[in-house]
């Protein structure tokens, strides 16, 4: 088998909520320091069998964030099988409740600095 392409997938629901656009955005800015490294992949491609498998074999590693409590991407990798390395969900984790607005710039840099040492642990180890 080849090396994988990435070290690390980066995998977010993009919800239509503050937490949600805040991982969108610290996703992107994740992806854009460590381009060599990390890249977003398409969460709900993991429902077809060929971008499934390129997934697997195309990176070391994956971090799935998910914005609320409904844990949609959890639930959606646990229904096709596939495996995560680290996961967080962003409301428990940061103790707030889901707001559907635009997140503030703190809010924005909160969620950015919680999945940035994620990122650090995964591509250390």
């Amino acid at each position: 088998m080849s090396k994988a392409r990435w070290r690390l997938f980066l995998y977010t629901c993009f919800g239509g909520c503050a937490t949600g656009v805040s991982a969108s955005k610290a996703l992107i800015r994740l992806w854009e320091e460590n381009p060599e490294d990390i890249k977003i992949a398409c969460l709900p491609a993991v429902i077809i069998p060929g971008k499934f498998n390129e997934m697997l074999k195309s990176a070391e590693k994956r971090l799935l964030v998910d914005a609320c409590s409904l844990r949609c991407g959890a639930k959606l990798f646990k229904r096709e099988g596939m495996s995560v390395d680290s996961y967080l969900e962003l409301t428990s984790r940061l103790k707030i409740n889901k707001e559907k607005i635009l997140p503030s710039i703190d809010l924005q840099e909160d969620v950015y600095q919680l999945i940035k040492i994620e990122v650090e642990v995964l591509l250390r180890t």
